[in-house]
C-alpha cells in the first residue's frame, strides 16, 4: 500500500493568494465593475449624480442629497431609472461573476 502525503498551504495564504482577503484586489474589482456596470442604469439629468459617485474598497455611495429619492422613485427613462444595482445584476450578474471568478482564478461554478 502507497502512502499519499499532500502538503497545502494555509487557507490564509491561499486566501491571500487569490487576492481575496478583506480589502484584497479582488475585493475593489468587484466594486469597481459594479459601479461601471451600474452607470448605464444610474438615473441621468445633468449627471452629477452618476459622476460624483464614490467608490470604497467594498461601497459605493452617491452622495448627492437627492440619491435616495433616485434610487427608490424613479421612473426610469431607457435602461435609467431605480434600483440601478438590482437591475444591473439581473441583467449582467452571470457575467459579473464570471469575470470576478476569473480574476480570482477560478471559474463560475
Amino acid at each position: 500500500m502507497a502512502k499519499v502525503r499532500l502538503q497545502l498551504d494555509s487557507a490564509q495564504k491561499i486566501i491571500t493568494k487569490r487576492g481575496l482577503q478583506k480589502a484584497g484586489h479582488i475585493q475593489r474589482l468587484l466594486t469597481h465593475e459594479v459601479r461601471r456596470r451600474c452607470d448605464p442604469y444610474v438615473p441621468f439629468l445633468s449627471g452629477t449624480m452618476k459622476n460624483t459617485a464614490i467608490e470604497s474598497t467594498d461601497s459605493i455611495t452617491y452622495p448627492q442629497v437627492y440619491s435616495e429619492k433616485q434610487y427608490f422613485k424613479n421612473k426610469g427613462n431607457g435602461l435609467r431609472g431605480k434600483e440601478w444595482d438590482v437591475r444591473m445584476m439581473a441583467d449582467q450578474g452571470d457575467d459579473l461573476v464570471a469575470t470576478i471568478a476569473r480574476a480570482a482564478g477560478g471559474k463560475k461554478g
